[in-house]
């Protein structure tokens, strides 16, 4: 009985090993394309933008947040590192003292769980809506 246990924990030890080496697929495909695939080309970087526009927001991965404003504009809000929960985010708010989301501001992010993170902003972008060309299609 001894030996089925040790074969047992000698294939789940790599297994696991494995598990956990692994990344999220997301993460091996370039921003551009995955913004790309959005309908978004990366554009001038902003300083500032007023936050009581804000109508919606989409997780592309651990590190980047599309903020909607408005009809038609889009920011990518770059985080300094990782930011745990952000792509199952219930609920993303910011904190902010000068009443414009600034690069020297931070996301709160809760999770499903409940779980608050806080996740410091690097960057912010407009992004430019690209066309579909026919091949795309």
């Amino acid at each position: 009985m001894k030996r089925g246990f040790s074969n047992i924990f000698s294939f789940l030890i790599p297994v696991l090993v494995l598990c956990a080496c692994a990344s999220n697929p997301a993460d091996s495909v370039p921003l551009e394309e995955r913004l790309a695939q959005l309908g978004f080309a990366i554009g001038e970087p902003v300083k500032r933008i007023n936050n009581f526009q804000i109508n919606g927001w989409n997780s592309v991965d651990l590190k980047h947040v599309i903020f909607n404003f408005g009809a038609s504009r889009n920011y990518l809000v770059t985080l300094r590192t990782s930011c745990d929960g952000v792509l199952s985010a219930g609920l993303i708010s910011f904190s902010t003292t000068i009443g414009l989301l600034t690069d020297k501001d931070k996301l709160l992010v809760r999770d499903g769980s409940g779980h608050l993170s806080q996740c410091y902003i690097s960057t912010i972008h407009e992004l430019e809506k690209i066309k579909k060309t026919d091949m795309d299609q």
